[in-house]
């Protein structure tokens, strides 16, 4: 089965400027030098520590697997003189917990995540510089709830994240106020460079005002339709049963994957949006196709397998996306879950944390998405063992920030 790659989509959007250099084709941007334009909340009268060594420091200790901030802390009192002086520390002993503590939750989240976001931007860039297959820039956006900081009250439980299908890297995230993922996610889309790329959402975020301000920022959607959107449901139904699904207009593609115990099987049917279509669908924004999904798993010892439909629509033209493409998109989203939500649950027992002032949640949520990230730029596949080779190395956390070094 041979996918049709994508043309380029629509023209290019401005993109703010880097705080750093732009680094050449195929080299790892320094994020050290993003982590130093960080404004810094403190009053300048008694500041005992730089805080670009500081956050430097909480992205090494999460680099090497540390949990927590007591464990962050711990790891930067372990170091050598000549390893926390390379960070920039200037004093012979690193921040203590309660440091961190402080200091973290009073950074201004926002500006720290526009730093974090122009970095994997830069990194983006240095990696994709040869790599035209534009069907691959596909950003997922999904929303994650900090279970700790919600069983303790905390007033901000929950982000949202733009993770890259490609690369694995967050594009970027964007706080849940009051509990209301679409605003978040709005409010992401305004930040993100989305032209020239397909935005793939889950059905929570079918939305006409998300599927209009993609497009008005020059990118192409993909999203579930379900329940939430009953009319546009019941239109695309009705469009793909028989009497309305013209057999010379209809195309699909078959594929199966076998492994950890079952079988699946997945055939998705993509149809143009007919002029006759119904008002719920004809007046979708930049509605141009709708597709099936149908998934039959069958598992060992297992008489009967399971069945499951699933509806979308998409912005793609048949001549940007035939089936093959969509249904590598629809798949490619839930990486979102398994390369990124998992590891930051599973890894780094984000689930786990219970702290709940000020921005600390947000903060250190965010500095885990970004060890992910480093990792994956480097092509890294297992998190948790890469993690223990850098526990074993710790001089090697310097040339994952970018900072030059003699060892």
């Amino acid at each position: 089965m041979r996918a049709t790659p994508l043309p380029s989509l629509s023209p290019t959007e401005p993109t703010s400027p880097c705080v750093a250099a732009p680094a050449a084709a195929g080299e790892i941007p320094a994020l050290y030098r993003y982590l130093q334009q960080a404004p810094d909340p403190r009053d300048p009268r008694g500041v005992r520590h730089p805080l670009g060594a500081v956050l430097a420091l909480v992205c090494c200790g999460l680099l090497c697997g540390a949990r927590h901030l007591a464990a962050i802390a711990e790891w930067g009192r372990n170091q050598s003189p000549a390893l926390t002086t390379a960070l920039g520390f200037t004093r012979s002993r690193t921040p203590a917990t309660s440091t961190l503590h402080y200091l973290l939750q009073d950074l201004d989240w926002t500006a720290l995540e526009a730093l974090l976001r122009e970095w994997a931007l830069a990194v983006e860039a240095s990696l994709g510089a040869d790599t035209p297959l534009r069907r691959e820039e596909a950003l997922a956006l999904d929303g994650k709830t900090l279970r700790g900081a919600l069983k303790l009250g905390a007033e901000v439980t929950a982000t949202v994240t733009a993770l890259g299908h490609r690369l694995g890297l967050t594009a970027g995230a964007s706080e849940v106020r009051d509990g209301n993922e679409i605003a978040a996610v709005e409010r992401l889309l305004q930040n993100l460079v989305v032209a020239g790329k397909v935005v793939t959402l889950d059905a929570l975020h079918t939305q006409r005002q998300t599927a209009r301000l993609i497009g008005d920022r020059g990118g192409h959607y993909v999203m579930t339709v379900k329940g939430n959107q009953p009319e546009l449901q019941e239109a695309i139904q009705e469009l793909f049963r028989p009497a309305h699904a013209r057999a010379q207009e209809r195309r699909s593609v078959w594929e199966t994957e076998q492994g950890h115990g079952r079988v699946e099987n997945r055939w998705l049917l993509v149809l143009p949006v007919p002029e006759t279509a119904p008002e719920a669908l004809r007046t979708w924004p930049r509605a141009a196709q709708i597709f099936v999904v149908e998934r039959q798993i069958w598992k060992k010892k297992q008489r009967r397998g399971q069945r499951e439909l699933v509806y979308g629509i998409t912005s793609l033209s048949s001549a940007q996306a035939g089936p093959a493409d969509l249904l590598r998109l629809v798949r490619g989203h839930w990486r979102i879950e398994t390369r990124s939500h998992y590891i930051r649950d599973v890894t780094f027992d984000e689930d786990a944390s219970l702290v709940r002032t000020g921005r600390l949640p947000q903060v250190l949520a965010l500095f885990r998405a970004v060890a992910i990230s480093r990792f994956r730029a480097d092509g890294v596949r297992n998190i948790a063992k890469e993690t223990r080779r850098v526990a074993a190395q710790a001089w090697d956390c310097l040339r994952l920030l970018g900072i030059p070094t003699d060892y």
